[in-house]
């Protein structure tokens, strides 16, 4: 007997066939990006992925740390999960990036969570796979490890996740769950506080039930920031300090914030130059309509769950500017933090699969404008910093017998990570040297990244590396010219050696 299929079943296969091809391809494209920007000038190493890479190697022989080496922010933990990838893996620029990689497709995987309980269906899976492929400026900069920055977007969706959980039921473990990753997202990166307060807020107006249990939630807290607390108390508190050498007021980084750090984050900008990627008119037009939508949004989900996508950016910028490290008006590093809410909020309009298609394919085109575009201004740039391979570099130190070296951060910590640590290099800012009667000494600097490679640079023979733009300028050049010391150029760089 031929079993009958009504059109409402193959209407339903099909819908959810479409869906399934449509975040199919939408994981490809957000693969490709990431080939494509790891591949390209926008994926060369630096030093800052180097000291993250050199601290998990140093995790793997029992060393910890609270925060990166002689800072006091930055939480350890993006590190301490690199360590055992390095030790399965070994120690290189991919299993580095690894880290900060897939927690973006975990965090898009709780954007599609935190979706369903606000949004619905289908728009939380357009937002979860919007998420992975947009804003550009994600995709390029956690393509690269830079310590923190993947957890921002991690503990973002993640607390919205058990905000919303502890609204919909709030028991002690729900609640002592909320507070625990609270604490922990708290030690990895200050940047969460913004999210943060408005998430507590508005679970406390949503649910008042839950303050009964705050005796769980505040220990739970306080022993995931446990590191952050300890560390805190031997340093003076020096994390609260949020000045920064370039003065600026709140107001100020407020309105930077607002223009062009945002428009920047979502592509109408290009990052570090700008530059417009469409007429200032058009431009202007959008933003209206932006604005507009998210007032009429704000309006319609005020009673409902969906209100909390609309709380935390009301109140991220009054937090946000709090920091003078936020008066960056070129690199919107630190906005990184909400963008799975504005993927949310975008994605509020994917109620069908063509709206959902159509804005995937927007933040694809996006996303592909603005990393070109990026390449093509790295590229016209004059080659006037490291080189991008140190090969050369590290065959010319070799064949030197050149074991330690002084040099600038960007060059240092990078030739650590790449040799392995056979070859140890540490920043000086190199201002000046004097003669200890054997070789050149250049000052103690201010500001140390790891003590014992200090200590051991400045006892060996050591070679000074030097940017060849800053040779005219150099004040330490003549001296050591003067004291026979040796110069062999590499690429952008000049090496100077006293010889044996």
């Amino acid at each position: 007997m031929t079993a009958v299929t009504s059109p409402l079943s193959v209407a339903r296969r099909l819908a959810v066939s479409r869906w399934a091809v449509l975040a199919a391809t939408t994981g490809a494209a957000g693969v490709a990006f990431r080939v494509w920007i790891y591949r390209s000038n926008l994926g060369l190493p630096n030093s800052d992925e180097a000291v993250v890479g050199l601290m998990a190697r140093h995790i793997l022989h029992g060393e910890f740390y609270t925060f990166s080496w002689a800072v006091a922010y930055g939480g350890t933990q993006e590190p301490l999960l690199t360590a055992p990838v390095f030790y399965l893996f070994g120690s290189s620029w991919l299993a580095l990036r690894a880290v900060p990689i897939v927690l973006s497709a975990v965090a898009a995987l709780l954007v599609w969570r935190v979706g369903r309980r606000t949004i619905g269906e289908p728009a939380a899976t357009v937002a979860g796979a919007l998420f992975w492929v947009w804003p550009a400026y994600n995709l390029i900069q956690l393509t690269h490890q830079l310590g923190f920055y993947g957890s921002d977007v991690f503990y973002c969706a993640l607390l919205m996740l058990l905000a919303l959980r502890v609204v919909e039921r709030p028991d002690a473990g729900r609640v002592g769950l909320f507070g625990l990753v609270l604490g922990l997202a708290f030690w990895e990166t200050a940047q969460i506080v913004p999210i943060a307060v408005p998430v507590v807020a508005w679970t406390i107006w949503k649910q008042p039930r839950a303050l009964r249990l705050v005796w769980v939630a505040a220990p739970l807290a306080a022993l995931g920031a446990l590191p952050w607390i300890l560390w805190n108390v031997r340093h003076d508190w020096a994390s609260l300090n949020t000045t920064y050498g370039a003065q600026s007021t709140y107001p100020h980084r407020i309105r930077t914030l607002l223009s062009p750090l945002l428009p920047m984050t979502v592509g109408l900008r290009e990052p570090w130059t700008q530059q417009r990627l469409l007429p200032e008119v058009l431009i202007l037009l959008i933003e209206a309509v932006l604005v507009a939508g998210f007032l009429y949004g704000a309006w319609r989900t005020r009673r409902g769950n969906a209100s909390l996508l609309y709380a935390i950016p009301v109140v991220f910028p009054f937090f946000y500017a709090i920091s003078q490290w936020t008066i960056e008006s070129s690199d919107p590093r630190y906005v990184i933090v909400l963008t799975p809410v504005l993927a949310l909020l975008a994605a509020q309009v994917a109620t069908r699969w063509w709206r959902g298609l159509a804005l995937i394919a927007l933040g694809c085109v996006i996303t592909f404008a603005v990393v070109h575009k990026a390449q093509v201004n790295a590229r016209a740039l004059p080659a006037t910093g490291p080189p991008g391979d140190f090969r050369p570099l590290i065959a010319k130190l070799d064949s030197l017998g050149v074991h330690d070296v002084y040099s600038s951060y960007w060059v240092a910590y990078r030739l650590a990570f790449e040799t392995n640590e056979r070859i140890i290099g540490v920043k000086n800012e190199l201002t000046d040297v004097t003669w200890d009667g054997t070789q050149a000494q250049p000052p103690l600097p201010a500001f140390i990244r790891y003590p014992p490679w200090e200590r051991k640079v400045r006892e060996a023979r050591h070679a000074f590396i030097l940017l060849k733009t800053d040779l005219p300028s150099s004040p330490v050049v003549p001296k050591l010219l003067k004291w026979g010391y040796k110069a062999y150029p590499v690429s952008t760089l000049v090496v100077y050696l006293l010889p044996r």
